[in-house]
């Protein structure tokens, strides 16, 4: 019999999420406005300011949560990845895969 604690909390914590093996990988635009493809922004905004700090944090956050690979390193850019992690708040286990893959996102958060 499973014990209450071998339940998961939430859906986000038993679905597979995806990460590139290097940053480098991660080629997105560094300016202007992110246009997101329907399937990762398929309720409400899909244009987002990169040049915008908020903007730029919240769809990251949408691209690392929701998006594959393709969509990751099409959509992100690893430099400014880098420059906003200490500002996003994408979901626990997204957090804790990114920061394992990246040990040096853990320091900079």
């Amino acid at each position: 019999m499973s014990s209450r604690s071998d339940t998961p909390f939430s859906f986000s914590e038993v679905r597979p999420y995806e990460v590139v093996d290097s940053l480098s990988e991660l080629r997105g635009p560094e300016h202007g406005i992110l246009r997101l493809p329907i399937e990762l922004a398929w309720s409400g905004r899909r244009e987002f300011d990169l040049d915008d700090d908020y903007d730029r944090a919240a769809v990251y956050k949408i691209v690392l949560d929701e998006g594959t690979t393709k969509n990751l390193r099409e959509l992100v850019n690893g430099r400014l990845l880098a420059m906003t992690w200490p500002q996003m708040r994408p979901a626990r286990p997204v957090r804790a895969l990114w920061e394992r893959t990246f040990p040096q996102r853990r320091a900079a958060a």
